[in-house]
Formats: C-alpha cells, sequence, structure tokens
C-alpha cells in the first residue's frame, strides 16, 4: 500500500471512530435527559407523550360531530358545541352528550400533570352578566360530571367567559341574527396542557 492508500485508510478509520464516538455521546446525552426528565416526574419521551395527547384529541373529534381541536406550544384544545351539551337556557347534561363526554374524561385522565381547564361560552343572546353566570354554570356542570366519571377534582379548573370570545358573529353584515353563529359561539371547551 503506498503513502496515499495508508494515509486514506488512516483518515476514513479515524472519521469512522469520530463518529463512533459522535454517536456514544449522543446517546449518552439522550439518556441524560432521559434520567433528568424522569427525576423530575415526567415521562422521558416527552415528545411522544406531547404529540400522543394531540392524536387522540384528533381521534376524538373525528369520531364525535360537535367537536374540533385546537392547539398550540402549550395547549390541547378540544372545543364542544353547547347545543350538544345542553337544552337551550339549561345547565343540565343532555344524555345524547354522555358518550363524548366519556371519551373526553378518558383524554382529561390521560394528561399526567398540569391543570385541565373548563371554559364556558355563550352566544350573544342576553345581558353579558346573565350570559356569565350561564357559561359558569355550564362549565362547573361538566367539570361535576367529569370528577363523577373520574377526573381528579383537583387537576380541574373552571372559568366563565359568557359571550366575551365568539368564535364566529352573533349577527349577519346587515344586522339580522346569525343562528349559526350564535351555535358556534354557544360552546364548552377543555384546555388540555400539553405539558
Amino acid at each position: 500500500m503506498n503513502k496515499f492508500g495508508l494515509a486514506a485508510a488512516l483518515m476514513v478509520a479515524g472519521v469512522n471512530w469520530s463518529f463512533a464516538q459522535d454517536l456514544a455521546y449522543h446517546r449518552e446525552i439522550r439518556d441524560l435527559k432521559a434520567t433528568i426528565l424522569d427525576l423530575k416526574g415526567l415521562p422521558s419521551d416527552l415528545d411522544s407523550a406531547i404529540s400522543d395527547l394531540s392524536a387522540k384529541a384528533d381521534g376524538l373529534a373525528a369520531q364525535h360531530s360537535g367537536l374540533s381541536v385546537w392547539q398550540d406550544k402549550q395547549t390541547v384544545r378540544v372545543s364542544m358545541t353547547g347545543d350538544i351539551l345542553f337544552d337551550f337556557d339549561k345547565t343540565s347534561i343532555q344524555p345524547a352528550a354522555e358518550p363524548t363526554l366519556d371519551d373526553i374524561a378518558r383524554l382529561v385522565r390521560s394528561v399526567s400533570a398540569g391543570t385541565v381547564v373548563i371554559e364556558g361560552h355563550t352566544d350573544g343572546k342576553g345581558s353579558a352578566r346573565y350570559n356569565k353566570n350561564l357559561s359558569l354554570r355550564r362549565a362547573q356542570a361538566v367539570a361535576e360530571w367529569l370528577v363523577t366519571h373520574g377526573a381528579d377534582k383537583t387537576r380541574l379548573s373552571v372559568k366563565a367567559f359568557g359571550d366575551s370570545q365568539p368564535v364566529a358573529s352573533n349577527t349577519l353584515e346587515n344586522g339580522m341574527d346569525n343562528p349559526e353563529g350564535r351555535a358556534l359561539n354557544r360552546r364548552v371547551e377543555f384546555v388540555l396542557p400539553r405539558q
């Protein structure tokens, strides 16, 4: 073997050795991250837990009409239309909503850390004060239902927004009533922490 061949062989061997060292180093870092997460009481496969939560929420929305899912860096938000949950101006949960709530309860129980927020929202009919009170009573009714179906009460929080956060217009451009928009605004949202 000539000098050039020997130098090339040594260089390839050095690159392979360096690559192997690099892999070992990255494996060590990954193991260390997993150990730190385990010590903190977090799952070491945090990324897969986050994507699993997202997939579960998306699966629910695909299975049940009246559900939609929004996600950001911190939360997965599942929105359930109020017309499925409640009769007009009522806070008693309709029996037809219970299969969907059963699946939501399983999703809530699968979140291992943090607080799940249950938000109540109404349409724009009625006074702001009345709507806020109605949205609170509806969010509380859903929280109570979840607790009776296995959710940890200490990890649930309830918020009432009344008609202050519409997702659609309550009226049409010509000022007439928009029943479809109002129906979208009557909802309960489940805000699940990603971590």
